[in-house]
């Protein structure tokens, strides 16, 4: 009985853990490929002026968090760069918001990230926040 209750105890704590992590030096051939912006007159290309290195780098000083935390947390900032990667070998899709938010979609599955360090990559990040 205390097998099977420590059983239910360990399986209730993966479901309840946060995403599962990747080691972002499995990123690989970051490809700008687009600037998007809802609000051209507020957010511009000069707000989320990245490099490839510079996405690179996002990834690897954001957290990874769940889509929940973005949409209760962060501001929504309405433009972005995107473009495509390698994770693991495996062609994926990505958006860098100037408020320092973004994603990487492999296949279906998205993974959203929040970076509250990485001000030094945006030219406004810190207002958009």
């Amino acid at each position: 009985m205390r097998f099977l209750i420590g059983c239910c105890l360990v399986a209730l704590l993966v479901a309840c853990s946060k995403p599962n992590e990747f080691n972002t030096a499995d990123i690989s051939e970051v490809y700008i490929a687009d600037f998007v912006s809802d609000a051209p007159e507020q957010c511009g290309p000069e707000d989320v002026d990245l490099s490839n290195n510079d996405v690179t780098q996002f990834f690897q000083l954001a957290r990874e968090v769940e889509h929940k935390v973005l949409h209760d947390h962060y501001n929504y900032a309405p433009c972005a760069i995107e473009g495509t990667l390698k994770l693991q070998q495996q062609s994926c899709s990505w958006q860098v918001r100037a408020g320092a938010t973004g994603y990487i979609k492999c296949a279906e599955q998205y993974r959203y990230f929040a970076c509250d360090n990485c001000a030094e990559l945006f030219n406004t990040a810190t207002d958009l926040q």
